[in-house]
């Protein structure tokens, strides 16, 4: 059953060993009162007992990690998610959209073809295509509010979940050891950051994993689908 309550929090994540700079702690003070940055010192408190971490988690790169975490954020509670960069979009309006309609399913704000096909691999034509003519009404990944256990949420979730169980042999024999470790089809092997990053020194490596595999992949697609329920206006951008 779908939720009619929407769950005014804001989730954001970091969740690796770096120290978090003066830039990135001054968008999460940004995001108000609602907030939540999730690290690996307390997901714990959010991981479900009798919904744990997919096996796979442990192995994923951190990036992959975030992806993964903002599609069980969003399946088990639902609420906002935004990356960890400056923005001034108005939370209260999206939340406000989201709770007077419970026709909508997600509100975010309003993506870009070269953000939308920045790092993606493994599309179909007819799925490129319907992305196209749709560009104008999705949302971007970083910036959005979910309604808990709604038809996308659950696909993106199940879907998810079931790309890790096939690559989880394989994430066994080649954890990822990097931030931004991802599998670039175009150079025929991994590195140590996604292929628009990588600098004179590349650091090659068999994590199986391609950037937009568990993200971008599934949720631009599923926008589609579900395009009626998706409402990308609310205000703001990325500072």
């Amino acid at each position: 059953m779908i939720s009619k309550t929407i769950n005014r929090t804001i989730y954001a994540l970091w969740l690796g060993d770096e120290v978090m700079n003066d830039d990135r702690k001054n968008s999460i003070n940004n995001l108000g009162v609602n907030r939540i940055l999730i690290t690996k010192h307390n997901i714990h408190e959010y991981v479900l007992d009798n919904h744990p971490l997919h096996p796979a988690y442990q192995y994923l790169s951190t990036v992959h990690k975030s992806d993964y975490l903002r599609s069980y954020l969003m399946y088990h509670y639902g609420g906002g998610y935004s990356d960890v960069k400056y923005t001034n979009i108005n939370w209260e309006e999206g939340f406000d959209k989201i709770d007077k309609n419970d026709n909508i399913m997600m509100v975010g704000i309003k993506t870009s073809f070269g953000h939308t096909y920045a790092g993606i691999e493994e599309w179909s034509e007819d799925t490129k295509n319907n992305i196209i003519l749709n560009i104008g009404k999705l949302c971007v990944m970083g910036w959005f509010i979910c309604r808990p256990k709604s038809p996308i949420v659950i696909e993106w979730y199940n879907e998810l979940n079931r790309r890790l169980d096939i690559y989880l042999p394989k994430l066994i024999i080649n954890p990822s050891k990097f931030t931004r470790e991802c599998f670039i089809p175009s150079l025929g092997h991994a590195y140590d950051g996604p292929s628009w990053e990588l600098k004179t020194k590349k650091i090659r490596t068999d994590y199986p994993l391609s950037w937009n595999i568990l993200l971008s992949q599934i949720l631009y697609p599923l926008q589609v689908k579900y395009i009626n329920n998706i409402d990308n206006t609310m205000s703001g951008h990325r500072v």
